[in-house]
């Protein structure tokens, strides 16, 4: 191989590593900018889906009086001080809608800070603008304890840091600390609560996989039986056109007549026609008393592969030299042994390209199997639009499966060439 040759094919496999990094980076981005800051929990046999021990979260009433649970904030402890795991939820539920810290040593520092999701800030009455840990909110003191109320995600509640049971300074200090330690949640961006709601929320992302595991099933099935069907297509027909004028009138050469004829007509049929309607013939009249929608689109797809392939294989057949078939004439061969030994060797080396291919047009002509039924990668997304109502997010993420899946057997054809190309020196 020239250098130039491997040049270029090193650049190759650089631009799909780059496109593949692209896309994982991408995914990454999403996922780190908004899905660790997920906003809407829930509870499900007593636990929550979602919720990190530290997340402040707060209880909302939706218009339909249906009540649903939100991150406000990430809580971490503030310096000198610990959590009190035994203080229990005022709540009652799960989520952990407030915090309660106590000083290390509890003679030299009695105090007690409380963090919690309260009422929306400008309903508090009251209070200064101040900033305190780099935040800006409402700095409230009553009844001897001191109350920085910051803003969160969501106009219903706020961030509510309350520091009791010491001086003022030490009190204003712990909130400084405190507030420091508070992070605001984020609320999903509309992109974000869409891919959350299309692929997130109850696991919708498994009908993808799942219908991605049957796609790869249908293809590769249909491919194996279309091979078998194409070469024994192309078998028939290429000893026809070699022959035929040659053979002496008898019963082989009627028979092989009639197998020609028959071959022809099959590949007129399956080519002529499109793959949707005798998938929806084999599935609804041939064997319309089966339900086994995956092993009749394998059939269905075999076949129609099966046509394509007979015609591949046979070109590669025909484009060998008709004089190697005379040289193994000539060495004592019979035709069948020149055929296997001597000219399918050679055609297959020159169609393998081509059959890898059909295996690439046939994983994408396998996404009209939803028509019978199939749940296969395409209709997972159609299931996943069904459920949610939104069209753009699983339509997109479908195209880009097929579109990762493409580009990889596309890379591993090219590898194949090559390889094919250079044993020819």
């Amino acid at each position: 191989m020239s250098r130039k040759a491997e040049r270029a094919r090193k650049l190759k496999g650089l631009n799909l590593a780059i496109i593949l990094l692209i896309i994982l980076a991408a995914v990454a981005a999403l996922y780190f900018a908004t899905f660790h800051n997920a906003d809407r929990l829930e509870i499900a046999d007593g636990k929550i889906k979602g919720a990190k021990p530290t997340w402040l979260v707060g209880r909302f009433a939706s218009g339909g009086g249906e009540e649903t649970y939100h991150k406000i904030a990430d809580v971490n402890t503030p310096q000198g001080y610990k959590e009190d795991k035994q203080a229990k939820d005022p709540d009652g539920d799960p989520l952990t809608s407030f915090f309660l810290f106590r000083g290390k040593d509890p003679e030299a520092h009695p105090e007690i800070l409380t963090v919690t999701a309260g009422p929306a800030e400008n309903g508090a009455s009251g209070g200064e603008q101040a900033e305190l840990g780099g935040k800006t909110g409402t700095l409230l003191e009553e009844d001897g304890a001191v109350t920085f109320r910051m803003a969160s995600p969501y106009p219903e509640a706020s961030i509510v840091l309350r520091a009791e049971n010491g001086d003022r300074e030490t009190m204003l200090e712990l909130l400084e600390r405190a507030a420091a330690k508070v992070e605001p949640g984020k609320k999903l961006s509309g992109i974000a609560a869409d891919v959350k709601l299309n692929f997130i929320d109850d696991n919708r992302w498994t009908y993808l996989l799942n219908g991605l595991v049957v796609t790869l099933e249908i293809t590769l099935f249909a491919v194996l039986l279309g091979i078998l069907i194409g070469v024994l297509v192309a078998a028939i027909r290429s000893t026809w056109d070699q022959n035929s004028e040659n053979m002496r009138p008898g019963h082989a050469k009627n028979l092989l007549g009639i197998g020609n004829a028959v071959c022809k007509v099959y590949l007129t049929v399956i080519r002529g026609t499109p793959v949707v309607i005798q998938l929806m013939i084999m599935y609804y009249i041939i064997f319309a008393s089966s339900r086994n929608g995956v092993l009749i689109a394998t059939l269905a797809f075999g076949i129609n592969s099966g046509a394509y392939v007979a015609e591949i294989i046979r070109g590669g057949i025909m484009a060998v030299d008709r004089g190697q078939l005379e040289a193994g004439r000539s060495l004592g061969f019979n035709y069948v042994k020149t055929m296997g030994y001597i000219i399918v060797p050679q055609a297959m080396k020159s169609v393998l390209p081509a059959l890898a291919n059909e295996f690439i047009v046939l994983l994408k002509e396998t996404s009209v199997s939803g028509y019978v039924a199939v749940k296969d990668l395409t209709k997972g997304g159609d299931i996943i639009r069904g459920v949610t109502y939104s069209a753009f997010m699983p339509l997109i993420a479908v195209a880009l499966v097929y579109l990762v899946l493409v580009m990889f057997f596309t890379w591993l054809v090219g590898k194949l060439e090559r390889r094919l190309r250079s044993s020819d020196h």
